[in-house]
Parts: C-alpha cells; structure tokens; sequence
C-alpha cells in the first residue's frame, strides 16, 4: 500500500513542477517605472506635439506697484509655425491696473483697453510678455522641463478628480525671463510640475525673487490638450 502511495503522488508532484515552471517562463515581466527626468522629458514631448491648450496664469506676492502681468488666462492654437492666442491678461500695464483682452497671431499682438475691439499695441513697450511664448519651442512650458536641473520626485496631490505626482527642480533665470520677462541671468527659481498618471503636465509652479528683495509665487495650470478653437485676426 505504502508503496502505491508514493506512485499515486509523483503524477501530482511532476505535475506541480510544470506548473511552476511555466508561471515563471511564460510571465511578462512589469515595466521599469520612469524616473523622474524621463517622466519631465515625456511631458515636455506631450505638450511641443499638442495642437492646442488652454492656460490659467496665477500669482502671488507680487508687489502691487510694478507693471507685468499678474494672471493671464486662454488658449493657445499652434498651427505649424504659427501660434495664436486669445485670452485676457491682469496687472498694470503703463501704471493702470487692468484686465485686458490680449489676441496675438504671432508676432502681430492686440488688445482691448478701455476700447471694444481689439487695437494693435507693442506689448515690449508695455513690458508685458507676448503669450504666444507659452507654446514656443525656445520659450514655452517645454522649454522650461527641459531646462530644469536637480529633478526629484515629490509627493501625489488631488487635484480635482486627478492624482498629480509632483517633480521638482531648479530653472535658470533666464529661462524664466525669456517667458515671463521677469528673472534673468544669475538667478535660479525652484519649480515644482505637478503629472498625470498619463505624463500630461497639469500645473507648474515658480518661486523665487523676481523681484530684489520680493518673493512671489507664479501657479501656471495648463488643461485642454489638444482642443482647437478658432482664433482670428481683428477685421478692422
């Protein structure tokens, strides 16, 4: 009997050998998590390929009697070589504080001050940066991840109904001042980028002196990829 056993038994034990041995084989090992550089560089491709974006600018502790803008809101179409934009900025602009609406096609700017339709207007002479560089290949957001030195994970925030994964890192001053026109060289700002799980870059996030002696916060939110709206030149 004990010797029918022990037959009855090997079946069953080969059987278990074959088992296990074709789970290990046969199973698709999991991805290598990207690290965060990869996940910055794969963020910063999402948004040089999107065809449009809407922009929520916000900021805080910015002294209250220095032209530049303050927030900006709209979207941006790229169209090839072309970026448009329409949207509204605030701040002071020549010493009024205002909410302005800002068209640009381009290099061609316009905005509405005080005025029902769109004027012509040289946005150097104000100070003000032209919005179209949030979406440039040298100036924009991208530009920006890629710039960013000392790259670390952070922690996961909720925003609305997302989980972010934050990285944070350091920019160069002038990085910043080719798109906001504040900062400049010798200056470094830290920054926090908030992604989805899919790499999309959801909120950016800039502090530093912008001005001596002055720390403000800069909050960029960027939604809408890919959602194209008409934007045209003024008529008249």
């Amino acid at each position: 009997m004990a010797g029918m056993h022990r037959r009855s038994l090997l079946p069953v034990g080969a059987l278990l050998v074959v088992l296990v041995a074709a789970g290990c084989s046969g199973g698709e090992e999991e991805p290598a998590a990207l690290t965060p550089q990869e996940r910055l560089a794969a963020a910063a491709t999402l948004l040089e390929e999107t065809e449009a974006l809407t922009i929520n600018l916000t900021s805080t502790g910015v002294p209250t009697d220095v032209n530049g803008v303050q927030a900006a809101s709209g979207t941006g179409v790229i169209e090839g070589d072309l970026i448009k934009f329409e949207g509204e900025f605030q701040g002071r602009v020549s010493g009024v504080t205002a909410t302005v609406g800002i068209l640009a096609i381009g290099d061609d700017t316009y905005m509405k001050l005080f005025t029902p339709d769109y004027e012509p207007v040289d946005l150097d002479e104000l100070g003000a940066p032209n919005p179209t560089a949030f979406f440039a290949p040298d100036t924009g957001v991208a530009s920006l991840m890629r710039a960013t030195t000392e790259v670390a994970e952070g922690g996961q925030v909720r925003e609305g109904r997302e989980i972010l994964t934050e990285i944070t890192g350091s920019l160069p001053g002038e990085k910043v001042e080719s798109l906001l026109r504040l900062g400049g060289p010798g200056q470094t700002f830290d920054v926090t980028y908030a992604l989805t799980e899919g790499n999309e870059l959801r909120t950016a996030v800039l502090e530093g002196e912008f001005w001596e002696g002055t720390q403000s916060t800069y909050t960029l939110v960027l939604t809408a990829y890919g959602t194209v709206v008409p934007i045209q030149a003024p008529t008249s």
